[in-house]
């Protein structure tokens, strides 16, 4: 292997995509970048301390060592330590940045973030009402960074190419906040939430690039292959989960050990175990579940809030959908309910596909038939529609 000197670089996807053939790593050119990326926030680390930090056998952690090592990008001094080239190559070249306070199951935002929350906070007032027929519901301004910062610890934001399927929750302006990214597309049916995304994106300098497009259709061709990662809030129906996940496998540039996210809520154990069969099926697995991390604005029958799925992709994933898909993917499409809501003043409403009012946001936008209030309407039935 060449090494690699301080003022010319090879791209770092070809150096260690070589490497990693070099080595015939299982686990793919993402376990040297862990390595990496551990040692960058350690300062000098033990060879088993890397290994129980990236989840690599020690074994292969040492034989990842000696090779950056050969490369003049590691040094052994007490530990393993990056070299000046070293450190140049993961901070300019990979874009690594300082380690970040982790994120898990706590729903606080430490306060250096502050700053960045009011600015999400004033783009979500500035979003669209969700569309119910489009499973929309609102993340929480917090929920956004959380995500954000979820991926910047995990090692998938600073210096990466992140694609965005679907985002009315605006985790693509957390994630610009933030300034770490290589580059950010997100890819959205409904234009008016990309609106809200470009007019935020050229206010702060982000350079969000923002794609109409409706993901029952094929990929776009300049979309495939460019992306190191995806996080995606997908309709909670199987055939949704199948191809939001599907056009992610084939946006990714390298498919093994690259990471994705989605956000997905519990179901009864049957429904959950398709989910992950799902999953399994197209060649990803779940790596970590962190329950309740989601809250949403309104989503009673979420009980406000989902999970958080990290999910690795393996050299098997494959897109089980690739060209254009005509069956329904929303639950309003798979499974119609009538509602019957009853206002203060008693009058009854249904509300349904086959009806006046198809969402009860449709309901409040014009009021009840008998006295025009707003608000204050009760649920009172609810049934299939078929």
């Amino acid at each position: 292997m060449q090494k690699i000197g301080s003022s010319s670089y090879a791209p770092p996807e070809d150096f260690l995509r070589k490497l990693a053939e070099k080595m015939r790593l299982k686990e793919g050119e993402e376990a040297i970048r862990r390595v990496l990326r551990e040692i960058h926030h350690r300062g000098k680390v033990g060879t088993k301390d890397i290994a129980r930090a990236t989840r690599l056998p020690t074994p292969v952690t040492a034989a990842i060592r000696r090779e950056l090592e050969k490369a003049g990008l590691v040094a052994r001094k007490g530990g393993a330590i990056l070299t000046v080239t070293g450190k140049e190559f993961v901070e300019v070249v990979l874009g690594m940045v300082a380690k970040t306070k982790e994120t898990n199951d706590s729903q606080e935002i430490a306060p250096e973030y502050e700053p960045i929350l009011e600015k999400i906070r004033e783009a979500s007032s500035r979003r669209p009402n969700a569309n119910p027929k489009l499973d929309q519901t609102h993340a929480t301004p917090e929920t956004a960074l959380r995500r954000a910062l979820y991926m910047l610890d995990g090692g998938n934001l600073a210096g990466r190419n992140v694609l965005f399927l679907g985002d009315d929750d605006l985790v693509s302006v957390a994630a610009g906040l933030l300034r770490v990214t290589k580059g950010i597309t997100v890819v959205d049916i409904d234009g008016r939430l990309l609106e809200t995304i470009m007019g935020v994106s050229k206010e702060e300098g982000l350079s969000i690039q923002c794609v109409l497009h409706d993901l029952r259709e094929p990929l776009p061709e300049s979309l495939r292959g460019a992306f190191d990662t995806f996080l995606t809030d997908p309709p909670y129906t199987i055939p949704g989960l199948e191809l939001f996940i599907s056009r992610g496998i084939q946006a990714l540039r390298w498919r093994k050990t690259s990471i994705a996210y989605m956000a997905y809520p519990d179901k009864p154990p049957l429904e959950m175990l398709k989910a992950h069969g799902t999953l399994n099926w197209m060649g990803l697995y779940v790596d970590e579940i962190i329950p309740r991390f989601n809250i949403y604005l309104g989503a009673e029958i979420l009980a406000n809030t989902t999970s958080m799925f990290r999910l690795v992709v393996t050299g098997e994933a494959r897109p089980v959908i690739t060209g254009p898909f005509q069956g329904g993917i929303y639950t309003g499409e798979l499974k119609p309910t009538i509602r019957v809501y009853r206002c203060r003043c008693g009058k009854a409403i249904v509300v349904g596909s086959s009806t006046g009012f198809t969402t009860i946001e449709e309901l409040k936008a014009g009021g009840c038939p008998k006295c025009r209030r707003r608000e204050g309407f009760r649920l009172s039935e609810k049934q299939r529609a078929d």
